[in-house]
């Protein structure tokens, strides 16, 4: 959940300051700039075929991370770079190289830099995919994971006061008063021997130990890691599950209760500020940025300030990019015009291909087998979908909306599919603006509680197709409006520590949320008309079955009696 704070920015002291410390530090954040070197190949159609999947810049991110890193050096107030990795397209030997100059120049401009690396920083059997005309290529890529430590070392683990190699994790000291924990979570969850991303027993009490020793001598944490703790909506948490960092739930959890309140974080490429609290009443927020080369192409300012028991974000977008031609377009708004035609694509597809849509889907981090799977249901809702208009939807939720036809006027011929396409543009780019009081919210949502009933009518639980799921608008809905943090700016109120002798105040109870689209009762009348709709086509179906058999016969008795004209009974 994303708390109670409401798309704004706020502070609040009512549980009192943490520990003042020293002056407000402030770092500028970035994640997966997937740097792909030109060496790799850029040319023909088996390149061209790549890109078009391709959710990110790819042969021009040379350009857009300059101009990212030129965005960085002009702001003079800090001299803090953090990154949360992949820092190449698929870890290619040559994009490494190309990429470590471009830091080893960011730090010649007066940055000092923190990277850790991730997923797509090594690929097992030392090779990558490039491109030579026609054909997919392979080029030599980085084979062995902890390789990268000793490639990335000059930035970050040079400079730790603890490290763990295993993991390659390090703590850094960045200011009096103030560490970073750069957590390497790749492939670092070993439970059983498989691999996937988390934290290991040994660096889990490795990380535990570090930040008791920083409680202890009153130093202010921020970490970074790759993986997302924290969905950014419930609709993500199911689709996007393993994209999560593996048991997040449970690692949040133990991090927030040990003084560890604010992850930033990457992976995904959905900018989003996300919040939770523990159950001994500790806040953990959950900073995630775009990719500098993805839609949206944005970084942040973090301004960490405990003596004011607040950290402000902001966000800093990428549009102006030399070289690269966007049709005199910004860079952002470029990128959305890219993002949104790969979009309707997939909608297009998931409405007549559903191979075309799971080849597609991998780009936005959604497995193509599981969309394989639920194609029976994808392939009739995408067809209904791209013919559905506010007026139609309206006409289907008049009573739940509680709208007028005069109401919804000028909005009655625009289709819903395109409303579909911006909520999905806006999961990634965040603060989606539709909230309670707005039509398409009441619309939307007075429809799925149709789609609801019917399902309560029938017994049949969405959670029995989408594990977590409790309804079809409670997945949803979260995709139209932001009720917690600002996910572009915002500023986020720190606490103390509260355990069990330093217990949390009881907080005021959150106001009773007036919702304004009615619970729907056409549960059983769509179950009737469904019936019926069944009884027509198998009547249809009888008919056209007895329609054929009494032709059939007709021939028949025609051919054995010899007489031509017994056809006639038939006709």
């Amino acid at each position: 959940w994303r708390g109670v704070f409401g798309c704004r920015n706020i502070i609040s002291h009512e549980y009192g300051n943490v520990d003042p410390g020293n002056a407000p530090l402030k770092i500028q954040f970035i994640t997966d700039p997937h740097y792909y070197s030109r060496k790799g190949g850029t040319e023909g159609k088996a390149y061209e075929k790549a890109e078009a999947k391709s959710q990110k810049v790819i042969k021009d991110s040379d350009l857009v991370i300059k101009a990212g890193f030129d965005l960085l050096c002009a702001d003079t107030s800090t001299d803090i770079v953090v990154l949360a990795g992949d820092t190449t397209r698929d870890g290619e030997l040559a994009s490494h190289a190309e990429f470590i100059e471009m830091l080893r120049d960011l730090k010649k401009r007066g940055k000092r830099v923190y990277v850790i690396t991730a997923t797509h920083d090594y690929r097992d059997g030392g090779v990558a995919d490039g491109y030579d005309g026609d054909k997919k290529i392979q080029v030599p890529a980085v084979e062995e994971r902890h390789d990268l430590w000793q490639m990335y070392y000059e930035f970050g683990p040079n400079e730790a006061i603890a490290t763990h190699p295993d993991s390659m994790s390090y703590v850094v000291q960045l200011a009096p008063g103030y560490r970073l924990f750069a957590l390497n979570d790749d492939t670092n969850y070993k439970p059983e021997g498989e691999r996937g991303s988390g934290y290991s027993d040994d660096c889990m009490a490795w990380i535990l130990d570090q930040l008791e020793d920083a409680r202890k001598n009153d130093q202010f944490v921020i970490a970074m890691t790759h993986h997302p703790m924290i969905a950014p909506s419930p609709f993500y948490a199911i689709i996007g599950k393993g994209d999560m960092q593996r048991n997040h739930e449970t690692t949040r959890e133990i991090f927030a209760d040990n003084g560890l309140q604010c992850m930033l974080t990457g992976h995904t490429h959905i900018h989003d500020i996300s919040v939770v609290e523990t159950k001994k009443g500790n806040t953990f927020y959950d900073i995630a940025c775009g990719a500098m080369i993805g839609c949206p192409p944005t970084m942040r300012n973090i301004t960490l300030d405990p003596a004011h028991a607040k950290v402000d974000v902001e966000t800093v977008t990428i549009t102006d990019v030399p070289g690269l031609d966007t049709g005199g377009k910004p860079f952002d708004r470029y990128m959305r015009t890219f993002f949104f035609g790969m979009i309707s694509e997939l909608l297009d597809a998931a409405a007549t291909d559903i191979d075309h849509l799971a080849e597609m889907t991998d780009a936005f981090s959604v497995p193509g087998e599981k969309v394989k799977k639920l194609g029976w249901l994808i392939k009739p809702i995408a067809k209904w979908l791209n013919k559905l208009t506010f007026k139609k939807a309206w006409r289907l939720c008049k009573k739940e909306s509680g709208l007028t036809k005069k109401d919804i006027a000028d909005i009655a011929d625009h289709r819903v599919v395109d409303f579909i396409l911006e909520l999905v543009q806006n999961l990634y780019c965040g603060d989606s603006p539709y909230g309670p009081d707005t039509r398409e919210y009441k619309i939307c949502c007075g429809l799925l509680n149709v789609i609801d009933a019917f399902l309560n009518t029938i017994h049949f639980s969405i959670g029995k197709v989408l594990k977590g799921a409790t309804s079809v608008r409670g997945l949803v809905e979260p995709l139209l409006w932001n009720p917690g943090p600002c996910d572009a700016n915002a500023t986020l109120p720190l606490y103390p520590l509260y355990d069990d002798e330093n217990t949390a105040p009881k907080k005021a109870e959150k106001p009773a949320f007036n919702d304004p689209v009615r619970p729907s009762k056409k549960g059983p009348l769509v179950l009737a008309i469904l019936v019926l709709l069944v009884i027509l086509v198998l009547a249809i179906l009888v008919g056209l079955i007895a329609l054929v058999v009494w032709a059939v016969v007709g021939i028949v008795h025609a051919a054995t009696t010899g007489c031509i004209g017994a056809l006639s009974f038939v006709f």
